[in-house]
């Protein structure tokens, strides 16, 4: 009765903060195996990211080789939906099969190599929220238990904030897909009153994301050169402080001559986007950052690495 009265006041919560808010939509979630798992499996990949290898996990391969996974992952969603139809679940296939598209595209047209693969799925899939599950089926003589851990994280930030773990109960069958279902179900409704609890937040104190602002050896400007009025330098800080929640994660700076690198700034989740009310990601702000740079004559280009890593080349 407590998990239940704990779920209710949350989706209440976000329910009332979305009238008041109008269009705002309910967080898209997707599901993913977690590190730990894919590295016992043997499901990773080699990052080299700025000169150090990271290991990173191959979702394709491990969806590919372990049969039984995409029916893990989508009983887990499954039991998030069974207990809140509004969440929006974003399946991990397709993430992946835009991100190959998207690939492809980027290599037709000489894109850099500076995102990894699993930071392209997840921007690709444009979730709100993570979960990483990691779970293990353990034999004991003729009868099999599932152990498991389900972590929540922000995809902008890849913040963890939901963790929740069990163990199921002993059973002659060996079906993964039904001993989690059986075990996580124990513990759904606090990890999704954690889950909801957490993109409440988001609603009022915004999602944070980090921007890099560079020059390149072409630009004509740098940080301490006059665009208009102000320094270019107070013109990027002024724009962030306009689009942010009360210019908060603005004091978290490190700045140069040709650079400015912000550890996170609170965007809003919603914007008036061309005239219409409309849920606000990174890209929409970097957009925006990049056009009213070029419309006090500085030009500017953006990319996005995963959701949440915003880099701006001043040429």
């Amino acid at each position: 009765m407590k998990r239940l009265f704990i779920l209710c006041a949350a989706m209440f919560t976000i329910v009332s903060s979305s009238v008041a808010q109008k269009s705002m939509t309910p967080p898209h979630v997707m599901v993913v195996p977690d590190l730990i798992y894919c590295k016992a499996h043997g499901f990773t990949l080699q990052f080299n990211n700025n000169g150090h290898t990271e290991t990173i996990p191959d979702y394709e391969r491990a969806l590919s080789e372990d049969p039984s996974l995409h029916a893990v992952l989508t009983q887990i969603a499954q039991l998030i939906t069974d207990r809140s139809s509004d969440i929006v679940i974003v399946d991990i296939i397709e993430a992946i099969n835009n991100a190959k598209a998207d690939a492809a595209m980027a290599a037709a047209n000489a894109g850099d190599e500076s995102e990894s693969v699993d930071e392209a799925i997840i921007r690709n899939s444009e979730a709100d929220i993570i979960v990483r599950l990691q779970f293990d089926l353990v034999k004991n003589g003729p009868e099999y238990r599932v152990s498991y851990v389900l972590n929540g994280t922000d995809a902008y930030t890849s913040r963890n904030f939901a963790p929740v773990s069990g163990m199921g109960k002993p059973s002659t069958s060996a079906n993964p897909v039904v001993l989690l279902r059986e075990a996580a179900a124990e513990n759904m409704d606090a990890f999704l009153a954690k889950m909801l609890s957490y993109y409440q937040g988001m609603l009022t104190k915004g999602r944070m994301v980090a921007f890099e602002i560079k020059t390149t050896s072409t630009a004509t400007v740098n940080m301490n050169s006059k665009v208009g009025q102000y320094t270019l330098r107070e013109q990027i800080e002024d724009f962030l402080y306009d689009n942010s929640v009360d210019g908060n994660g603005l004091e978290r700076v490190q700045s140069g001559n040709t650079f400015l690198r912000y550890q996170g700034v609170y965007i809003p989740l919603t914007a008036t986007i061309r005239d219409r009310q409309r849920k606000q990601g990174a890209k929409d702000i970097a957009q925006k950052l990049v056009n009213y740079l070029e419309s006090n004559g500085v030009d500017a280009e953006y990319k996005i690495r995963g959701l949440g890593k915003v880099n701006i080349y001043i040429k």
